[in-house]
């Protein structure tokens, strides 16, 4: 048997076995001396080889490396005890004649025949131990930058993975809270917000309407038709930060959240979780999964979760408001072979809540009366999805990628909306929204790998295609008016319909919009050293609207967008880049003269630099200068007087420094670190507000974490973990009349294994309760921030 037992350098040129490691389904990331640890204990019973090594890999974080036909019709004995994890491995191999070669905690397995030194005579590999970011608040790849596997040193764009192990430790409830110690992302656009939207800003661009994306597919929206989101359900979280269009198609100018499912695994998934909480808050969740054969060829996952809460707002005459969902997620995956598989996937949601949360403020300041009424506010809505990833690859270059996903979106939103206050009055107006969204979304992926002369390539090719279909309707009346010396609640509100809307204030149409895309984009390697990126993508999209009046428009956006970046690989881990991209995404509505509008587009220059000595180590430091032009601002005629037209003349630049630090100091400490310096303005518009800042964009952000994980004796396991979040104050509004004060807010977590199986634990948001506001509407209008929320859970696993 060959043994290394060096650890792996993490470095490039990139080592063969990296390669081979990359090139896999799943990507790892453990300690350099896992193979080496102190015994653990083992209990696998006689079963096929291909099933043991695949236990063993989930029981000793071993990441094993093996040819399915290697080990077909093999079986192995049962291995019990507290032993090194290749003592392990040594018994379920012994007789069977294959070798196998260890490079820090990854382990190749060899041919009977193999020399020590041929660690690539496989055409095919499965790996069995943890996926990426399960063990690690560390990522090494991703394809969201790329949509190719690629390093994330490789990529000349400023990109940041929250891992599962993260959101674990910080106890992530939402999409937004997981974002939390990203850089260049600022969450919590509307504070509170019960009807679970990702609120949140990129690079100083709202982000919420186009950065959804859900395994590399657009998650579309129409009005407030939005596809929610469950952060348990997730593997990771990619933020790919800058324009995104040259891959990914139509979206503004900040950047992309690329959300990534739990999907099957080989390795089995069996926990059932329990949490409660301050407000009231019940909720169970579980995670089941493995294989279904000893081959491994038919997978399976079911994510669940069932929760039953109120929210931290309540009305003052005592009436809760509440948070309550239903989720169900299951996925199938078939891999009849090492060159193909199809991954079934599905998700249905149920949400039940108090919709949206006004807080009466006073200059910037929420005074704690909600501007709504418990009998009239709720949000219902009930979404599900269906998809599939297909992969084949043909031979050793080529390899063709399909996924594809049909949505579903339905819901009532009842609202009471202030408009303003008069002798003490808020005039409140009642809103209804009933919607229907389907939505169909196809990706086509081409990539072949192969060299000419000097040059490797990594060449993709795609063709996609996006539909919707949304049948929109919004009715408005006059609420009743709130007395903020008394206010009163439980009040009898009429629900507007169509009859009784006020004059003018009826939205109610069909919408269907269409998009489709091609684009190419080749990853130029050049002496292991040079990376070459460039890409270019063509969009139409076309836009048909039809109203119940009648009245029909149709509007057609076309686009050429690209990106072209240069980095430069050392042997220590260094990877210096520059990049230049591209954006569009369409406005809506028609100029004065009937026409449609140009699309809004962006561009941007970045420059940076990502340090990954090790897999234990990321260090990434970004500028970059962002402009977006054409945004929708008034018309005004010859006197400066506004039409009430727009006009696409608008534009915003934004200018900022990023700087992320995630790292595994040891086998004990976790620590992650980021800071954001934003330079935002407003440079072209004809509302009086340009050289302003753009309103709910701080100018500095930073966050920390730090987590000591016990590794010995009794505490052995037990894992603490705090941190602190610093906003700086931002506008309230574009006109910079009035701001939101700065604020600092402390985390925590602890968890603890009480044994193999159970393990429990503590977290909280807003330690210290700080009394703060997010962001506003109006000076009047403002959302208060989250406040100390403390959850207690319990999970078997088995």
């Amino acid at each position: 048997m060959s043994r290394t037992r060096s650890a792996p350098q993490f470095q490039h040129p990139v080592k063969p076995l990296a390669r081979l490691v990359r090139a896999t389904a799943f990507g790892m990331v453990l300690s350099a001396t896992a193979a080496y640890a102190a015994p653990v204990n083992i209990d696998i019973p006689a079963q096929s080889l291909a099933s043991a090594l695949t236990t063993l890999g989930a029981q000793s974080d071993l990441q094993i490396v093996f040819n399915q036909t290697q080990v077909r019709n093999l079986r192995s004995a049962s291995v019990r005890g507290e032993m090194e994890p290749t003592q392990a491995l040594e018994r379920l191999l012994r007789g069977t004649g294959i070798k196998y070669q260890v490079d820090g905690s990854r382990v190749t397995l060899l041919g009977a025949d193999a020399s020590d030194s041929d660690t690539l005579n496989m055409s095919a590999q499965t790996i069995t131990g943890t996926v990426e970011g399960e063990d690690s608040y560390v990522p090494r790849t991703s394809n969201s930058g790329s949509k190719t596997d690629t390093p994330l040193l490789e990529i000349p764009q400023s990109i940041s993975v929250i891992t599962r192990k993260q959101m674990d430790a910080q106890g992530a409830q939402t999409v937004t809270e997981a974002l939390r110690y990203v850089p260049g992302v600022k969450v919590e656009a509307y504070g509170l917000d019960p009807k679970g939207f990702d609120w949140l800003y990129i690079r100083g661009f709202n982000a919420q309407a186009t950065s959804d994306y859900l395994n590399g597919l657009r998650q579309q929206n129409n009005s407030y038709a939005y596809f929610r989101s469950e952060p348990y359900a997730f593997e990771r979280i990619d933020v790919v930060r800058g324009p995104s269009s040259s891959l990914f198609g139509l979206g503004d100018a900040g950047g992309i959240i690329n959300r990534v499912s739990k999907k099957p695994t080989a390795n089995h998934v069996n926990e059932v979780e329990l949490t409660g909480g301050n407000h009231d808050r019940k909720q169970g969740q579980f995670d089941l999964g493995g294989a279904l054969d000893d081959q491994n060829q038919y997978l399976y996952r079911v994510v669940g979760l069932a929760r039953d809460a109120n929210t931290q707002a309540e009305y003052d005459d005592g009436h809760e408001l509440r948070d309550d969902r239903q989720y169900l997620a299951p996925s199938f995956t078939w891999a009849p072979d090492e060159d193909t598989s199809l991954t079934l996937l599905a998700d249905f949601l149920r949400d039940r809540n108090a919709g949206s949360i006004f807080d009466y403020s006073v200059g910037g300041h929420t005074t704690g009366t909600l501007l709504g009424d418990h009998s009239y506010n709720h949000y219902d809505q009930d979404q599900y999805t269906l998809g599939y990833e297909f992969r084949h690859r043909f031979d050793d270059v080529w390899e063709f990628r399909q996924n594809a996903r049909y949505g579903q979106v339905d819901l009532i939103f009842a609202n009471l909306l202030p408009q303003g206050v008069v002798a003490g009055n808020v005039i409140r107006t009642a809103d209804r929204f009933d919607q229907h969204m389907n939505t169909f979304n196809l990706d086509n992926q081409l990539q072949a790998n192969f060299e000419t002369g000097p040059f490797k390539h990594t060449l993709l090719m795609g063709g996609d295609y996006a539909w919707q279909d949304a049948d929109i309707a919004r009715w408005r009346t006059l609420g009743p008016s709130l007395n903020l010396n008394d206010p009163k609640y439980g009040q009898s509100i009429q629900r507007p319909t169509e009859d009784t809307t006020l004059r003018g204030q009826a939205i109610n149409y069909d919408q269907n919009i269409e998009q489709i895309g091609g684009y190419i984009q080749d990853q130029i390697k050049y002496d292991d050293r040079w990376i070459l990126t460039a890409g270019g993508r063509y969009d139409y999209v076309r836009n048909d609207l039809d109203s119940h009046t009648g009245a029909h428009s149709m509007q057609k956006d076309n686009a050429f967008t690209g990106r072209v970046g240069l980095t430069y690989l050392t042997d220590f881990g260094l990877a210096p880049y520059i990049s230049y991209a591209e954006s569009f995404v369409p406005n809506t509505g028609l100029d004065s003269a009937g026409n449609a509008f140009k699309p809004s587009e962006a561009n941007q220059w970045e420059i940076g630099v990502k340090y990954q000595p090790t897999e234990n180590l990321l260090v990434t430091l970004a500028a970059y200068d962002l402009m977006k032009s054409n945004s929708l601002t008034p018309q005004l005629n010859a006197n400066g007087i506004p039409t009430g037209f727009s006009e696409a003349t608008g534009k915003q630049r934004s200018r900022g420094i990023e700087a992320e630090l995630k790292a595994r100091l040891d086998e004990n400490w976790d620590l992650l670190a980021s800071y954001t310096y934003t330079k935002a303005e407003i440079h072209k518009s004809n509302d009086g507000n340009q050289g302003n800042r753009p309103a709910n964009v701080p100018e500095h952000m930073a966050s920390g974490w730090l987590n000591y994980t016990f590794r010995d004796g009794t505490l052995g396991g037990l894992s603490i973990g705090g941190g602190a979040r610093y906003t700086g104050s931002l506008y309230g509004n574009n006109a910079n009349t009035f701001h939101v004060d700065n604020y600092t807010l402390f985390d925590a977590g602890v968890s603890y294994p009480i044994n193999k199986n159970v393990t429990v634990s503590l977290n909280a948001q807003n330690l210290l309760d700080e009394d703060y506001v997010a962001t506003c509407d109006s000076a009047i209008s403002c959302y208060p921030g989250l406040r100390r929320t403390v959850l207690t859970s319990v999970k078997y696993s088995w």
